[in-house]
């Protein structure tokens, strides 16, 4: 019998997978049905030819965590790998890149991402729509609140702590990042301030995926529960953090090896 799943409640990458998964459904005139895995497997194969490995193991995992489907699928798809962290000399020098910009306003967007992606680990649309006054001292720290309601509460980790609170204080309660932009939801307002980052050709560049990365894999480093790293960032899975723990010298290389870390 087919599953009927509320959209409401449902993250916007699971309405998306969900989505496209009963127009598949309404196109080969078969009713939804979560609970069939050939059905699902039909759909990866038929419906989402097109797609990267990385993304057919995404889909599968979203259906069969909303259909509560469990089996042993006879192929498996390999995860994206999590770009790869900067150094500690790489990040001594986009610090130094982001205080020699050519202008204060400059200095100023250059410095907001560093302490909002290094520090928080905060990802390029959460960046664009975030509001100054998420920036709160509380408890000896400095918190950011990402994503809305209920979105996230992170701890932001030094040394972009103070910096990222100062930025906050002296932005006048506006957006945080780019407060003039007219639009926010444009998809490279980010990327686009990234490149236009003066720096030697020579040093490293800043990109939003690898200052993510670096962000996880120093707590992965740095023994932070998993439970509360995958809170942190975001994941709804202790598996997504997998791709991130590959670049952890004795960190969990497995699914299993993640899950019972974070069952301990």
């Amino acid at each position: 019998m087919s599953r009927y799943i509320q959209m409401a409640g449902l993250s916007q990458r699971d309405r998306s997978v969900l989505g496209r998964f009963g127009a598949f459904c309404a196109l080969e005139g078969v009713a939804l049905d979560l609970a069939d895995p050939a059905l699902i497997e039909a759909f990866l194969t038929i419906g989402c030819a097109q797609l990267a490995p990385h993304s057919l193991g995404t889909y599968r995992s979203v259906l069969v965590r909303l259909g509560r489907c469990s089996y042993r699928p006879a192929r498996g798809f390999p995860a994206s790998r999590a770009p790869v962290p900067y150094s500690p000399s790489a990040l001594a020098a986009l610090w130094s890149m982001a205080k020699s910009q050519l202008s204060g306003g400059r200095v100023r967007r250059a410095m907001v991402l560093l302490s909002t992606m290094l520090g928080a680990g905060v990802r390029p649309g959460e960046l664009a729509a975030l509001d100054a006054r998420a920036v709160t001292r509380r408890a000896g720290g400095v918190f950011v609140h990402v994503g809305g309601s209920p979105g996230r509460t992170v701890r932001v980790r030094d040394p972009y702590a103070q910096e990222l609170a100062a930025l906050a204080e002296n932005s006048g309660g506006d957006y945080l990042f780019r407060p003039g932009a007219s639009v926010r939801n444009a998809k490279n307002l980010i990327g686009e301030v990234c490149a236009a980052l003066v720096h030697d050709p020579d040093e490293v560049t800043l990109v939003s995926g690898r200052a993510r990365s670096t962000f996880i894999c120093f707590h992965l480093s740095a023994g932070t529960s998993l439970g509360e790293l995958c809170a942190m960032a975001g994941l709804e899975g202790v598996e997504s953090l997998l791709r991130y723990a590959r670049h952890v010298d004795g960190g969990p290389h497995s699914k299993a090896q993640l899950r019972a870390a974070l069952k301990r």
